[in-house]
């Protein structure tokens, strides 16, 4: 029985061994797509956050297109909120495009660095119903937030903004066999924002807010992990 494990070892040595050559597939024409996960996202949720395409112009040269998004729902503790919070969403879209540079490192673990730049949006919406203490009765009416969503007194919170940024990142490729690969990348980032303009709708009236901002962010990019196949 000890002979035949060691057997079976050394032929998974063996075809380890004869495919490796083979496993990094990075050559010019090369077609690959990936997801990336973030494991330590938004309250440490880990969540599916992008999709990637990238096509090698040369064996070290590729053209890459990112898509990511997210969706969040709003929670309030009873506590903390002042009305019944009927539906609320946070979201993000944003498309970027970029450039490659690999370097081989290992017959299957590459070494790339890139630039890119892209557009991006950041949604934000709710629906409160609030009840209103009158003294001899009570009232109960609606609010619908647009381009925001409230605080927990009921004030504009989170605002909806619209952004563009650019980016400088580096990572890993570790090709597991032929064209399926692991992989993590980090990097950081400049972003221009600017805030849409908000409204609140109750009963038969509108409240549109009149101040919108500009701003700029600069911050690291949460390492992801990566799981992608080139054909």
């Amino acid at each position: 029985m000890k002979n035949v494990k060691c057997l079976l070892v050394a032929g998974l040595i063996l075809f380890v061994g004869n495919t490796s050559a083979e496993s990094r597939r990075q050559k010019v024409g090369i077609f690959g797509t990936e997801v990336q996960f973030t494991p330590f996202g938004h309250d440490d949720d880990y969540s599916l956050n992008s999709l990637k395409f990238r096509y090698f112009m040369t064996d070290k040269d590729a053209l890459r297109l990112k898509i990511g998004f997210g969706v969040e729902s709003l929670k309030y503790e009873d506590d903390e909120f002042g009305g019944n919070l009927e539906k609320g969403r946070l979201g993000d879209l944003s498309v970027d495009l970029g450039y490659e540079r690999h370097f081989k490192v290992a017959k299957r673990l590459s070494l790339y660095a890139g630039v890119q730049v892209g557009v991006y949006k950041h949604f934000a919406s709710a629906k409160v119903e609030y009840t209103e203490d009158l003294g001899n009765g009570s009232h109960t009416y609606q609010v619908v937030y647009k381009n925001c969503v409230p605080t927990s007194e009921g004030n504009v919170g989170e605002r909806a903004h619209v952004g563009v940024a650019a980016s400088v990142f580096t990572g890993l490729d570790f090709y597991v066999y032929k064209g399926l690969y692991l992989g993590t990348e980090v990097g950081i980032y400049v972003m221009s924002t600017k805030t849409n303009q908000t409204e609140l709708k109750y009963s038969d009236k509108v409240i549109k807010g009149t101040d919108t901002y500009r701003a700029v962010i600069c911050n690291a990019i949460k390492p992801m992990v990566r799981l992608g196949w080139t054909f």
